[in-house]
């Protein structure tokens, strides 16, 4: 494509020639390097970032090969074409919407926004469409797939470039769907700016990324974008009104589907359900009729989920009978309450599950308590560089709802793991500290920094109708400790404990 056809709707400033063809373009100048394919006819975009700023690495680029700058400001000696712009995060987002053809009015683009609940409700929204004869796609926290490919996932909502080259993609393989898990880090950076949403849900807000945000307000005005343009787009918007945050935001989207537990004003709730030890039954009423649903997720939160799913199957035109047959079609979520179950003459129950917020922390052992039988035993720990503020909120919730505690190591990145775990401390106060080496007995906790060593603590002091949660991490395989990438999985390293104590995972109690 010719760099004048992509300039006009970005309304820039140009120094240079625009007759040059561009054949892809980037925010990262690692990508632009001179003499290959890969790198000629590169717009590079200089973002300014958290960290870095972009804009140091346009005479980088410029000598690298790129064909053309994509900067606010404009920088003297470089060959490449400049387009200047005042927000170059919105021309990026925009010349990529441009450069792949505006792919997303060709796929019906289902967006899925809250701090808690998106990972599951994707996948129930994915398995829906399946069963309505749709071919979906996912973007989201555990991998990007459609037409049986899958692909590793860097971030949750990818860069504005990654993004549509994606949708392009599904667009020309068949895709008639994509739901993607939006993040609040790309509304802000408005990675998705340019999408046309057909739908958009909202699970809930609660404390996460604080660190970024600064404040549950202006979380929740990222948050909040998506609607702003479900509004100028005319898709449908979807909330859970059990949510205050979700409350609020339907004041300013009177027209929104609701969905509640039991809210007799929401537009699909649960007339009657009951969590199960292995699964969720449900009546869900909704405009279009009622459906029975009987769904292998467990607790009240995947409930919400359930009717998150519901909620934007129905606001779609799809059958609410054909909803609830795809979601009872639903076999897991990765790293969602996950469960192994031991063998042997005192079986217990492990589960993994990707809590990382206070509030994903108590509903997972919500979810729990009511099936076990035996003592409940925690293993979390928290991410360095992230959010200080919920440490010692999720020591306490920890603490609080379960028996025993062993709190470990999560993804320290840079920070000290000690520093990191005394800080969850602080909110586990007025409780008993065990010894490591210690068999615990009553109600408490431990510190066993080395995550492999807290998991193995776990098994080993887990006895006939105990539950295990190893929370914090999910699906991932890594841990991320001073800049390097260790393999590491949790369901893996469970799995592996059991079957090294000569139990068998997968068992029945």
């Amino acid at each position: 494509m010719k760099l004048g056809q992509i300039t006009p709707p970005l309304g820039c400033e140009v120094l240079g020639s625009v007759d040059i063809e561009i054949t892809g373009l980037s925010s990262d100048s690692r990508n632009i390097v001179k003499g290959t394919r890969q790198g000629e006819g590169v717009l590079f975009a200089a973002i300014p970032g958290e960290h870095v700023d972009g804009h140091s690495f346009i005479a980088d680029a410029s000598s690298a090969g790129a064909a053309a700058i994509l900067a606010e400001r404009k920088t003297p000696g470089v060959e490449a074409t400049q387009l200047i712009v005042p927000d170059v995060r919105e021309a990026l987002s925009r010349a990529s919407d441009v450069f792949y053809g505006e792919p997303s009015r060709e796929v019906a683009v289902i967006g899925i926004t809250g701090t808690n609940g998106k990972t599951t409700s994707a996948y129930l929204v994915e398995s829906i469409l399946l069963e309505a004869g749709m071919n979906p796609g996912v973007i989201g926290t555990v991998n990007y797939r459609y037409n049986g490919s899958v692909f590793n996932a860097p971030h949750t909502t990818p860069q504005a470039p990654e993004l549509q080259k994606m949708l392009r993609e599904m667009a020309d393989s068949g895709v008639t769907h994509c739901v993607m898990e939006v993040s609040s880090h790309a509304l802000e950076q408005k990675r998705a700016a340019h999408l046309r949403f057909r739908a958009g849900a909202f699970t809930n807000l609660t404390h996460d990324h604080l660190d970024y945000h600064k404040t549950m307000d202006e979380y929740f005005r990222c948050k909040s974008v998506l609607f702003d343009m479900l509004r100028s787009s005319g898709g449908a918007q979807v909330i859970n009104i059990d949510d205050p945050w979700g409350r609020r935001l339907k004041g300013a989207n009177p027209g929104a589907t609701t969905f509640s537990l039991g809210d007799g004003s929401a537009s699909v709730r649960a007339k009657s359900f009951s969590l199960l030890e292995d699964r969720t039954e449900a009546v869900i009423s909704t405009p279009a009729g009622e459906a029975g649903v009987e769904a292998r997720l467990v607790g009240e939160y995947n409930l919400q989920n359930i009717l998150c799913a519901m909620a934007v199957a129905v606001s779609l035109g799809i059958d609410p009978l054909v909803a609830a047959r795809g979601i009872g079609k639903l076999e897991r979520v990765p790293g969602r309450l996950e469960k192994l179950v031991s063998g042997g003459n005192d079986p217990f129950r492990a589960y993994v599950d990707y809590a990382h917020t206070p509030d994903a922390l108590e509903r997972a052992l919500a979810a729990l308590r009511p099936v076990t039988r035996g003592r409940l035993i925690t293993v979390f720990g928290c991410g360095g560089n992230r959010d200080r503020k919920k440490r010692p909120r999720m020591g306490e919730a920890a603490a609080r709802q379960s028996d025993i505690v062993i709190v470990t190591s999560d993804n320290p990145r840079d920070e000290d793991p000690i520093e990191i775990i005394s800080e969850i401390e602080a909110g586990m106060k007025g409780i008993r500290k065990f010894a490591p080496g210690e068999r615990p007995a009553g109600k408490g906790y431990m510190v066993v920094p080395d995550r492999r060593e807290a998991l193995r603590k776990a098994a080993s002091i887990a006895g006939k109708g105990d539950t295990i949660l190893a929370a914090g991490k999910g699906h991932e395989d890594y841990q991320l400790i001073k800049g390097v990438k260790h393999h590491f999985d949790d369901y893996e390293e469970l799995r592996s404990i059991i079957h090294g104590n000569g139990l068998a995972a997968g068992q029945a109690l």
